[in-house]
């Protein structure tokens, strides 16, 4: 897919429906899941991050993601 910051952090992560924690609850129920991060439709990069504004914590590097093909 490409490059995503590394210590991205954004709203669905902490706000209790990122689909990684809720990937069981969701396979149990028939909804599509993701594999790892780089799947999430949720990234929005620097836009909802919540280190963005908090220079002294944001640490910005970047991981190359290779989604795995089954």
């Amino acid at each position: 897919m490409g490059e995503r910051c590394g210590n991205y952090c954004g709203v669905v992560c902490i706000n209790g429906s990122c689909p990684m924690a809720l990937r069981d609850e969701y396979m149990e129920r028939g909804y599509d899941i993701v594999h790892n991060c780089d799947e999430c439709i949720h990234y929005r990069g620097c836009d909802d991050c919540y280190f963005a504004d908090k220079p002294d914590l944001c640490e910005p590097h970047f991981i190359n993601y290779h989604a795995k093909e089954d």
